[in-house]
């Protein structure tokens, strides 16, 4: 029996976004030997715009409620990847964003390091609207859906991937096992503040960050089963950075 996994995107708003995402998805960068790899597309309380795209399209998708629709943008994403998780019937799940390019062979490099003992991350390059964090890197292959050069994309990544991997580093796209995944609490609802002696998460107010919501669950991880969180060179995706969230319509 061949392994499996669903990747899964979500989506909100934005028809150009989503036929981003809807392109990427079924591109052969998202095949892999030996793996059965599904496809998905989470609607997160979408607009009547984007859910009759997502008909028209006729990639397999959900929709996801919130049951707390005016709580702050980030709490409700991140209440959308547990739903997500959870509802998965394959034994393994890779997250991405919308707003994502993908290079050909950044699956089945991430995939060599799902081992049970990683939280195997792809390396980003982003479009320098916001400062990149750990390992990622700031080139320009375009901040829209319209202006996006893949074909540079994959002649940079070229030049760049190494087969190597380093602790830590950014969040998504992530390969998760779907039971580790839910067995292990996932996501909070939201970024972590301190309060007091106490970690909570929730609303952001007048206190600074503690640690972001994708940080404190992938330390659980590490916690509660020993996994390394790891960045893979040679998994390369570009990331437009806020891209559906900048979407004004």
């Amino acid at each position: 029996m061949k392994k499996n996994i669903e990747i899964i995107g979500m989506i909100y708003k934005s028809v150009d976004y989503l036929n981003l995402l809807c392109d990427q998805l079924r591109s052969d960068a998202c095949k892999v030997d030996g793996w059965d790899v599904g496809i998905r597309i989470v609607a997160n309380d979408a607009t009547p715009e984007v859910l009759k795209a997502l008909e028209e399209q006729g990639v397999p998708y959900s929709t996801y409620s919130d049951t707390k629709p005016n709580d702050f943008y980030l709490n409700r994403v991140y209440r959308c990847w547990n739903h997500a998780g959870q509802t998965s019937i394959y034994d393994n799940i890779c997250f991405v964003n919308s707003d994502m390019m993908f290079s050909p062979d950044w699956l089945s490099n991430l995939l060599k390091h799902h081992d049970g003992s990683s939280i195997p991350c792809s390396r980003l390059v982003e479009s320098g609207k916001l400062r990149s964090g750990a390992y990622g890197i700031e080139k320009d292959f375009g901040k829209n859906p319209k202006n996006l050069n893949q074909e540079g994309f994959n002649r940079y990544v070229d030049e760049i991937s190494e087969d190597k991997w380093e602790s830590r580093g950014l969040y998504m796209p992530c390969v998760f096992e779907t039971n580790r995944f839910v067995e292990s609490g996932m996501y909070p609802e939201g970024n972590i503040f301190r309060e007091g002696d106490y970690l909570v998460a929730g609303y952001p107010n007048d206190r600074p960050v503690y640690m972001s919501g994708d940080d404190f669950f992938f330390r659980t991880l590490e916690e509660r089963y020993g996994m390394t969180h790891k960045t893979i060179f040679d998994s390369v995706v570009y990331h437009i950075q806020e891209g559906e969230k900048d979407e004004t319509s």
